[in-house]
């Protein structure tokens, strides 16, 4: 979400409500969700929405590559290593 990359923290978590509204069921979604909580330093809600988008789209490697990122020993929260996924139309 372009909003998360540019740290518009009100303007993703609305994109993304909005987005979730359309279709609850979207990993991309919940691993976006994911990425403004682990932005916001509450790690159990990220772990829980990258669960969530591994579940829902097991092929989806996103947020496979941020859960195990959040779960290393020398976990680093920079964009440089958050994998957005694809861009939700």
């Amino acid at each position: 979400d372009l909003y998360l990359k540019m740290n518009d923290y009100d303007a993703a978590i609305n994109n993304i409500k909005e987005a979730m509204v359309e279709d609850l069921s979207s990993g991309k979604i919940h691993n976006l969700l994911g990425i403004y909580y682990e932005k916001h330093g509450d790690f159990n809600r990220a772990r829980k929405h990258y669960r969530v988008a591994c579940d829902l789209e097991p092929d989806f490697i996103a947020p496979i590559k941020n859960l195990e990122r959040l779960g290393t020993f020398r976990y680093i929260c920079s964009d440089k290593y958050i994998d957005y996924g694809e861009e939700i139309s």
